[in-house]
């Protein structure tokens, strides 16, 4: 029997995406195991599938998505090309076009609503569990720098935070307050683990999520429950905030005395100061050249050069990224850099919002999904290189994908021409 046709092919999909919220922040490499194995899986049908001659039917939603991606693997080429650089420079956005074939995949063999709903919530107590461990038992300086770089932990940790709540309140409309419960528990572990992370960009788009949230599920819940839901996180936020070993308090007034020294003293030997001179320098080079930017190593350079020149302190010079992704895009990459960003962000983002008049509450849960994943993947660019980093490259991209085919196996939205 063809394992095509075998319902334990759907199941083994089923597993593996599942197994990815649970070890994204588990272990070291965590975020790759799946999205790998998905690849090479989704090649292979790919291979099948145009090998038995048949067509891929794509609609206009699908065409936008597939060249927004290409698009933008395509601008990594192009400035490689022009600007110089190593061929090591693709192997990030190279994921990008490996992950496109999982779009067919998925829609020929859905995932399951619940594979979902349950792996989201365990994946972000699993996230809240690493993190206490890696600062009460390894005694680590941020939750998950012993395993990924911590900022990114932190960010992913919120991610899944609020996935859970969202997911929380979509089980709270159908009443079945036991999976509510686990996701609030997972909600919480996930704020917790980004807390724990001491990574403050996850924080700062914490209240521009919830409002998003508490938005979309305006209609559905009572007064009540809304008040009942902000109280718990209200208080649970206020207690970790006060607890010296989160360390939040502190991260907020040394950010505070920072903005204050660079504004002041010109001081951009600091974290924050640093950032601040990252980004004056990366405008500079983008006044410069502004079409394709410098490309990696000539924009690692020109930050060298405006140290030397004194426009910038030696400590932010270190650096081999802007610490913002919008403003490192265009600086690398130029203006056609930014707008292929802005275009893998804002594509999918439209869509999401479109599915939302649909009627079914499983898939308008599924576009809420992929509306609170790209829009905190916006607010974490502010402040770090979330696309130079592995992690963040497949988190972003995997994800997407896969919201964006669940929206389109629950329910076909018509496509505008």
């Amino acid at each position: 029997m063809n394992i095509l046709k075998n319902d334990r092919f759907s199941l083994l999909l089923n597993f593996i995406v599942g197994f990815f919220f649970l070890a994204v922040l588990g272990f070291k490499g965590g975020h790759n195991i799946s999205p790998i194995l998905l690849m090479v899986i989704g090649l292979g049908y790919l291979i099948y599938f145009l090998t038995r001659k048949q067509k891929w039917q794509l609609d206009q939603d699908e065409k936008r998505l597939m060249i927004s991606y290409a698009f933008y693997f395509a601008v990594f080429v192009l400035s490689l090309i022009f600007n110089g650089g190593k061929m090591k420079e693709l192997d990030n956005p190279s994921r990008v076009i490996l992950l496109l074939p999982l779009l067919l995949l998925f829609i020929r063999y859905p995932i399951r609503f619940n594979t979902l709903a349950y792996a989201v919530p365990l994946g972000g107590i699993v996230a809240g569990l690493v993190a206490i461990y890696d600062r009460f038992y390894l005694h680590a300086g941020a939750a998950f720098s012993p395993r990924t770089m911590h900022i990114q932990g932190g960010d992913i940790a919120m991610s899944l935070g609020m996935f859970s709540l969202l997911i929380g309140f979509y089980f709270a409309t159908k009443k079945h307050y036991k999976s509510t419960a686990l996701c609030v528990f997972g909600t919480l572990s996930g704020i917790t683990g980004s807390l724990l992370s001491t990574a403050r960009g996850g924080w700062i788009g914490l209240p521009i999520i919830l409002a998003i949230i508490l938005f979309l599920y305006r209609k559905q819940l009572s007064k009540t429950f809304f008040l009942s839901i902000s109280g718990v996180l209200i208080a649970a936020l206020v207690i970790a905030v006060s607890l010296p070993e989160t360390k939040v308090m502190k991260r907020i007034q040394t950010a505070n005395n920072e903005i204050t020294a660079y504004f002041e003293k010109n001081n951009g030997g600091t974290s924050v100061g640093a950032r601040f001179d990252m980004w004056k320098s990366a405008l500079l080079m983008a006044k410069e050249k502004p079409l394709l930017g410098w490309g990696q190593q000539g924009a690692v350079e020109q930050h060298k050069k405006h140290a030397e020149q004194k426009l910038i302190s030696k400590y932010a010079a270190i650096f081999d990224h802007a610490h913002n992704q919008y403003i490192d895009d265009l600086a690398k990459r130029g203006v056609i850099g930014l707008l292929a960003l802005l275009g893998v962000l804002l594509i999918p983002l439209r869509y999401f919002i479109r599915s939302l008049k649909t009627v079914s509450l499983e898939t308008r849960t599924l576009a809420g999904l992929g509306i609170v994943h790209i829009v905190s993947v916006m607010c974490y660019c502010v402040s770090q290189g979330f696309f130079t980093h592995n992690s963040g490259n497949i988190f972003y991209f995997f994800l997407t994908l896969l919201f964006f085919a669940m929206v389109k196996s629950t329910q076909k939205i018509p496509s505008e021409h």
